[in-house]
């Protein structure tokens, strides 16, 4: 077995609720209210913002150069992805400049930077974890969605159609295969938990306004 898939196995039921939230759900069918939506642009685009410096610093821990080759490909596609959350921000009159994240988002992006501090075979897990929860997370709401045309579908757009996916299967391929270590199933699980956190401040929140 390999390792990516034996780490999603020890999570099941976590998986499964991040996979499958009340607000992936309601994304999904087109019932999810405009400030919840809100709130997770302003929230998600922090994150990816700090994502990026996470990737890099993957990167520089990465021990060859085909891992080096997906990562570098990753950081890459985050331009893009970057700009698709500035464009839609702006055009919802949302301050992404002045916005403050969650106390929940920083948790999580200061997680992400200080399991480098653990070497590549822990943040190797942890990018793997953030990238795979994406991917199952806009799958089902691609699978789902109540029409083509979704409000939502350059966004699931690109965390479920095909080079995501293939980016993905190549990060959990970087893992290898066998048992993973206690340390990588920890931070693994505190992946998962993050992310149903993430879904559940999103979906219960509004958007927070900029700090004075």
């Amino acid at each position: 077995m390999s390792r990516a898939v034996a780490l999603v196995e020890g999570e099941s039921d976590r998986w499964r609720r991040l996979a499958e939230h009340p607000f992936v759900l309601a994304t999904a069918d087109g019932t999810l209210e405009v400030g919840a939506f809100d709130r997770w642009l302003l929230e998600d685009h922090a994150f990816v913002v700090e994502f990026r410096r996470f990737l890099a610093g993957v990167l520089t821990l990465a021990p060859d150069e085909r891992s080096r080759d997906v990562l570098a490909g990753g950081i890459a596609a985050l331009t893009p992805e970057l700009e698709l959350f500035r464009v839609e921000l702006d055009r919802r009159g949302l301050d992404r400049d002045g916005y403050r994240p969650s106390l929940g988002c920083a948790s999580y992006t200061s997680f992400m930077m200080a399991s480098l501090h653990d070497g590549y075979e822990v943040a190797s897990v942890v990018l793997y974890g953030v990238e795979k929860a994406y991917l199952d997370a806009w799958t089902t709401v691609r699978e789902r969605a109540a029409a083509a045309d979704s409000r939502y579908r350059s966004f699931i757009d690109n965390w479920s159609a095909p080079p995501f996916a293939s980016y993905v299967a190549d990060l959990g391929e970087l893992l290898g295969a066998g048992e993973p270590t206690a340390r990588q199933r920890a931070a693994f699980g505190r992946v998962a938990e993050f992310e149903v956190a993430f879904w559940d401040e999103c979906g219960a929140l509004p958007p927070t306004p900029p700090a004075a």
